[in-house]
């Protein structure tokens, strides 16, 4: 065949089928091109359309509006996959590893009535925010010492799910019933939640009292995106989700989170690290949207002002079934801080109460229950001075925390001498006012003798002014020495004692009292001073009786004189009258 000649034509026809060669590859060029405009109306993900190939779309016949069981497939399998959905309209992806303890006896047929029954309870209560998955074999951790679990140990869990709960199910120690005891792993952030556990005293009631200790384990998750009025604001995973009651919403008033930051180190490797002493609490929502209160004992605990890339998230915590460890260390030497009073308060506005004193080692141990929620708590030395004040969750953790403190032995000193100093000026006001009720009663009586007395003891009480003087001087002196060690000294504590003491002594130590009651007895002497000059003035200027007249004839003198102004009547006489001579 290589050796004949061609025929004639054959040139012709060669050229002829290059021509449609070309022709059909100009269409399929063309058609490509209106593929991918069609495809571009559809909006991909930007890396979905880097990915489509032209040779790929150039293959593909047109986009036709015709029914999907007719129509040809013309857009690539990486260009119709769905945009990830967004975060706050994510369900929690929950697998379930309960264990039973032998002491609870329950047998398979019971053990499958219970999770049924609690199951239809998750749907009628909570519904889609939770997509609950059992496992067949549940994990050997849950059968173990939860309280003692760490979260390195749950790091095998199959990363699919966002939230794996750990509950083992075993008889009340002192009646009938069953405990679920239980913890949380988030997967995300990696981190293990607080022992949580809830005692049903009635079988029949194990399927209710299981869905409520559920709702005590759960703990949402969230971005923080960022601060609005002092306020921090978090994309709630979930919060799109309408539950299926009120009682399965992700967050509400009064959740409480804690502030995670992710940073993406250098090798790529994203390191979770937890913003220490910091609390987000949940005052209002709206939708996915939680405006949360920053209780922190950090000055800005949410700063952006990290040198590597990050991220800030939160993770839902409750208050938990752990003790609560606790010790204090002195500043530098790390001795440890004895004799120290703990208060606690409850966020936001509770009252604060006493928790108990540290130990020679510096250690307190806060048993559960001593709070139902997030509180501030106080490290005091003597009677006011606060050394520490810091937000924790109870139960949260039963590792122990080392907190380092600033003893502050000078202003613990002054904080004694103010307290003594008060102390003298308390009973200064308490004598004073004894003496002042003695003056009264002395002053309505009369009694001119003894309420110059009481003046007398009151002139030797301490003055104002020198009240007024010691509490200068002791300032002075410390911001003298606040100056030289350069530490400390006049804390607000310390400052408003000093403000305290000062309107105390301008107050009750005044002159006001003493100066009325001698402007009284000085009155009462000049009245009495009066009174008596009148009186004598009066006898002085009274006129003497006329002499009575001369008469000649004896006796008529005293018949027309008639009796004195001062004379006296004659009594009559003890023997009657008689005409008889008297012998």
């Amino acid at each position: 065949m290589s050796g004949s000649r061609p025929r004639a034509g054959t040139g012709r026809s060669h050229r002829g089928r290059t021509c449609a060669v070309g022709f059909c590859l100009c269409l399929a060029i063309a058609l490509g091109c209106v593929t991918r405009r069609a495809v571009s109306r559809e909006d991909p993900p930007p890396s979905t359309k880097s990915q489509a190939s032209p040779a790929a779309a150039s293959t593909q016949p047109p986009v036709k509006a015709e029914p999907a069981a007719l129509s040809t497939p013309a857009i690539p399998a990486a260009a119709a996959s769905p945009a990830p959905e967004a975060i706050d309209r994510q369900p929690y992806r929950i697998e379930l590893h309960l264990s039973f303890d032998p002491s609870a006896r329950i047998d398979h047929a019971r053990r499958a009535a219970l999770l049924k029954q609690w199951q239809a309870q998750v749907r009628r209560f909570v519904g889609p925010p939770w997509i609950i998955t059992i496992a067949a074999t549940p994990s050997p951790l849950a059968s173990g010492n939860l309280e003692t679990l760490e979260a390195e140990a749950c790091s095998r869990f199959d990363p699919a799910f966002d939230k794996i709960w750990l509950v083992r199910i075993s008889a009340a120690a002192p009646a009938s019933g069953l405990v679920f005891t239980g913890r949380e792993y988030d997967t995300a952030t990696r981190r293990l939640g607080p022992l949580q556990d809830h005692t049903a005293f009635v079988l029949a009631d194990a399927p209710r009292a299981m869905l409520q200790f559920a709702l005590e384990l759960f703990s949402p998750t969230a971005l923080i995106t960022g601060q609005e009025g002092g306020r921090a604001l978090l994309l709630v995973r979930g919060g799109s989700i309408a539950p299926a009651s009120e009682m399965g919403k992700v967050v509400s008033k009064g959740t409480v989170f804690v502030p995670l930051r992710l940073i993406t180190m250098k090798d790529h490797s994203v390191a979770i690290r937890r913003i220490a002493f910091t609390y987000l609490q949940t005052q209002e929502t709206e939708r996915a949207i939680a405006r949360c209160a920053i209780v922190s004992a950090l000055r800005d605990p949410l700063t952006q002002r990290v040198a590597l890339p990050n991220t800030l998230a939160a993770l839902g915590i409750k208050p938990g079934n752990n003790t609560l460890r606790l010790r204090f260390l002195n500043r530098p030497d790390l001795a440890p801080a004895a004799g120290y009073t703990l208060f606690a308060r409850a966020v936001p506005d509770g009252l604060a109460h006493e928790l108990g004193m540290t130990d020679r080692a510096g250690r307190i141990a806060l048993k559960p229950g001593f709070a139902d929620g997030l509180v501030v708590l106080r490290l005091v030395a003597g009677t006011a001075e606060p050394l520490v004040e810091f937000p924790m969750m109870p139960g949260e953790s039963s590792d122990e925390r080392e907190i380092p403190i600033d003893p502050m032995p000078l202003s613990i000193g002054y904080q004694v001498q103010l307290d003594a100093l008060r102390d003298e000026v308390i009973d200064l006001v308490a004598q004073r006012s004894r003496l002042e009720k003695r003056m009264e009663a002395r002053l309505q009586g009369e009694d001119l003798e003894g309420l110059e007395q009481g003046l007398k003891e009151y002139v030797l009480l301490p003055s104002r002014d020198l009240c007024a003087d010691r509490l200068s001087k002791m300032k002075e002196q410390a911001t003298e020495q606040q100056a030289k060690s350069k530490t400390p000294v006049l804390s607000k504590n310390i400052q408003a004692r000093f403000s305290e003491l000062q309107a105390l002594i301008d107050r009750y130590l005044d002159n006001e009292a003493f100066q009325s009651y001698t402007e009284a007895l000085e009155r009462k002497r000049s009245e009495r001073a009066g009174t008596a000059a009148t009186k004598g003035s009066s006898k002085r200027q009274f006129p003497a009786a006329p002499a009575p007249a001369q008469s000649s004839i004896p006796g008529e003198t005293a018949r027309s004189a008639g009796p004195g102004p001062s004379a006296q009547p004659q009594a009559p006489s003890a023997q009657p009258k008689t005409d008889k001579p008297p012998f």
